[in-house]
């Protein structure tokens, strides 16, 4: 991040790239907008069986 002047507000810089991978990393992987939630976390998942099996361990 970077400043124009002191008396001007924060200019953002450009987007982070690691960011914008990991981002659509997710979207491939249905953890953005897939159709099934982890009833625990709430995570999203493209299959049924992944969001059944997301918190497994944590349910006891």
């Amino acid at each position: 991040m970077g400043y124009k002047d002191e008396k001007e507000v924060l200019v953002k810089d450009q987007p982070s790239a690691t960011y914008e991978m990991l981002l659509k990393k997710a979207e491939r992987e249905g953890r953005i907008g897939g159709k099934f939630r982890c009833g625990v976390c709430g995570m999203k998942f493209r299959r049924e069986r992944e969001a059944s099996q997301c918190c497994k361990g944590m349910i006891r």
